[in-house]
């Protein structure tokens, strides 16, 4: 401390010689002014290197003793760790203690180490534990502790780990009277190598540690040990304390978890003061040892100390002395230089105010040519808050946009009658520009002149604020026009909606209506047939029964048809119920109810199908469609054949369904998908020509796309697409 006291004055007086010069060296010309400051840096850089070597080695020399005591004190408390682990050993590993403890006679095993605490007055107590913790005999006993488990403990925790002996750390232990203590447990091993128990030894810090008290510390000087859990366990100082202090967060401490033998000055807050602290680890047991020592107390920083101190003196001189030299070289250099420096400063000068006016000029000249709008000016406050602000300057695309004239050195209610009550949050926007120097940016509708404003506030160094217009009239004119073309549009669609419900209605109700009428005459057509040919059937001949026959057939048909067209219809109002489908299941279903009682079965050949989200009605519904399409057009074959497949393609999947049968002619391919176009008679191939819309138009529900492919008596195949995440 001594030796850094005289250094910091010698430093300041070093300090105050190089302020001298370095005042004279704006003077200097510039090759004297560097050698100059080389020559002094030299004589510093010197004399600090060879300072600091000094005082390092002097230092190492001072605490090489420290780290010595420190690493005795650590191997001193390695050996008797040492020895308590081996007595431990000893007793765990005696014959009738194993065979006891292995077939759970824990209170006779107890007997055979009964001695240990009297002939071994280290050891405040004994006991047996099983291998999960329960504490099974003890020596000597005390109540009400056996058959209590200590599986939380630190000792258990330890020797459970891996089996092997352990040294815990300080603990308060349960049994009266709570003493601090530390545990050595060791594993009780049975004749086959099995854990049977456990033994433990309760040893007070104290007893032990007191034996300790021998190693040589410089005066008043003191150590502690500091256990696994970086708890004190022992402090020469404070012998009585029974607290277990944690020192977890202290630098020592953190020092010792580096596992690095160490010694450093620093300030100890608990005893106030510099101190010389070492440490060192106890190897293998997670313990250590730190031993202080204040620093003024220590005979050798006192002596490395008095020796810095002379040092320092000596190049105080030799610094002085050379300050001194190169002080009344720079007085002579300074007189042969000063006449000129002063011509030069005098020339720049000049020169200085010359550009200063030219660049007053261009600086106004783009002000007043900038398109924007800058207004100057100087808030007026009246008890804080803002009352009025004068226009300091303008430029002339201001006067364009906003039409004033003349308004320097005006108040803004002087030139624009009308606007605090126009506009009275402007002058609480700008008072707030000039109160927090926070910029603002703002649109605004001044009223007496009838114009929006798109206006940005910045405050000045002064304290005023610069203020940038724009002219956005005509902006918000067509932004007031495009919102009521909105509204307008908005109103179309909601009377264009209510006009496509109405027609909705009326098309649901007319497609009712025809199902109705249509209905009633097609039942009584095919009523009456049936009853004629039930009762006159007799009475005609061949040719009579075929009309009939082809008049029921085409009530049938009919029928057919007017189920389809309705289906068709709804359709397209029908509302969607997406939900997980198994297409491979749905497939086999649907075939499975075609074919059910039929003699002749198509031979199918079934692919991978992935699965999709979507109405299992409506797809099912174009399944059937597809697959009674295939079975229709090939059943003319030998042999049918249908093929059904799928694969995913990129955010689709795509099925297909493929024949053998009748085939078609591609250059009708724009008739296939429409309402009544047949590509076939219908004598050679029932139905009503609306299966394959109806497909499309369950498709086209769900996102999707259907196409085909085909060659006359070659056969078909029908493709559609689907969404893999589902229905739009």
């Amino acid at each position: 401390m001594r030796g850094d006291l005289q250094q910091a004055k010698t430093g300041s007086a070093i300090q105050r010689g190089m302020g001298k010069l370095a005042a004279l060296f704006p003077h200097l010309r510039w090759n004297y002014s560097v050698v100059i400051v080389l020559a002094l840096a030299a004589i510093v850089v010197t004399a600090v290197q060879s300072y600091r070597s000094i005082d390092r080695k002097l230092t190492e020399v001072a605490l090489s003793r420290r780290i010595a005591v420190a690493q005795l004190a650590a191997a001193t408390l390695s050996e008797k760790f040492g020895r308590l682990v081996d007595i431990a050993f000893l007793l765990s590993t005696r014959p009738r203690v194993r065979e006891l403890v292995a077939e759970g006679k824990w209170v006779e095993a107890s007997e055979f180490v009964r001695e240990v605490p009297r002939e071994l007055p280290i050891i405040e107590r004994l006991f047996l534990a099983d291998v999960k913790g329960t504490l099974m005999a003890d020596v000597p006993e005390l109540p009400g502790m056996r058959g209590v488990n200590f599986s939380e403990r630190d000792w258990y925790q330890g020797v459970r780990r891996d089996w092997r002996p352990y040294v815990s750390a300080v603990y308060k232990r349960t049994a009266a009277p709570q003493l601090n203590v530390f545990a050595v447990a060791v594993p009780i091993k049975d004749a086959a190598g099995g854990v049977s128990g456990i033994l433990v030894l309760q040893v007070r810090p104290e007893v032990l540690f007191d034996l300790m008290t021998e190693i040589e510390i410089e005066p008043k000087g003191f150590f502690f040990i500091i256990d696994s859990k970086e708890q004190i366990a022992y402090h020469s100082k404070h012998l009585s304390a029974q607290e277990i202090a944690n020192l977890s967060e202290t630098a020592i401490v953190r020092k010792l978890r580096g596992g690095k033998d160490s010694v450093e000055i620093g300030f100890d807050p608990a005893i106030r003061e510099e101190s010389i602290s070492a440490h060192a680890d106890v190897p293998g047991y997670g313990w250590g040892v730190v031993t202080q020592q204040p620093a003024r107390a220590s005979l050798g920083l006192a002596a490395r100390d008095q020796q810095l101190k002379l040092l320092l003196t000596a190049y105080g001189v030799i610094l002085l002395l050379s300050i001194a030299a190169i002080y009344s070289v720079a007085r002579i250099v300074i007189q042969r230089t000063q006449a000129g420096e002063d011509r030069r400063m005098r020339a720049e000068l000049e020169a200085a105010n010359l550009l200063l006016r030219e660049s007053e000029a261009k600086y106004r000249n783009l002000f007043d040519n900038m398109l924007e709008g800058f207004a100057y000016c100087r808030m007026l406050f009246e008890n804080s808050k803002p009352q009025d602000f004068v226009y300091v300057n303008v430029n002339r695309a201001f006067e364009q946009l906003t039409g004033l004239k003349n308004v320097v050195g005006k108040k803004v209610t002087e030139v624009i009658h009308g606007i605090r009550e126009s506009n009275p949050e402007l002058f609480e926007i700008y008072g707030g520009v000039v109160r927090t120097g926070e910029p603002a940016s703002f649109e605004t509708f001044v009223d007496p002149l009838g114009r929006w404003f798109s206006v940005s506030a910045y405050r000045t160094e002064e304290g005023h604020f610069v203020a940038v217009f724009d002219n956005i009239t005509e902006r918000k004119r067509a932004e007031e026009g495009i919102r009521q073309l909105n509204v307008e549009l908005e109103q179309r669609v909601v009377d264009r909606t209510r006009q496509l419900e109405a027609t909705n209605k009326e098309l649901e109700a007319f497609s009712y209506s025809v199902s109705h009428d249509l209905r009633s005459p097609l039942r009584a057509i095919d009523g009456f047939s049936r009853i004629l040919m039930e009762d006159y059937g007799d009475k005609l001949d061949d040719e009579g029964r075929r009309l009939f026959g082809v008049i029921r057939d085409g009530s049938r048909k009919m029928g057919q048809l007017i189920d389809d067209l309705l289906e068709f219809s709804r359709l397209g109002r029908k509302q969607l119920s997406p939900s997980e489908i198994n297409m491979k299941r749905m497939v086999e279903e649907v075939l499975g109810e075609m074919q059910a009682g039929s003699e002749r079965r198509a031979k199918l050949t079934l692919g991978a199908l992935p699965s999709v989200c979507g109405d299992v009605t409506l797809i099912k519904q174009a399944w059937t469609n597809l697959l009674d399409n295939a079975i229709k057009f090939s059943g003319k074959r030998e042999q049918p054949v249908i093929e059904v497949s799928g694969h995913a393609d990129g955010a689709e999947n795509v099925y297909c369904v493929k024949d053998n049968g009748a085939g078609f002619d591609m250059q009708y391919y724009d008739k296939l998908f429409g309402v009544f176009q047949r590509l076939h008679s219908a004598e050679e191939f029932d139905g009503t020509g609306v299966g394959l819309a109806i497909v499309q138009r369950v498709v086209a529900r769900h996102g999707g796309r259907v196409w085909a492919e085909g060659k006359v008596n070659e056969g078909a195949a029908f493709y559609f697409t689907l969404p893999k995440g589902g229905s739009a």
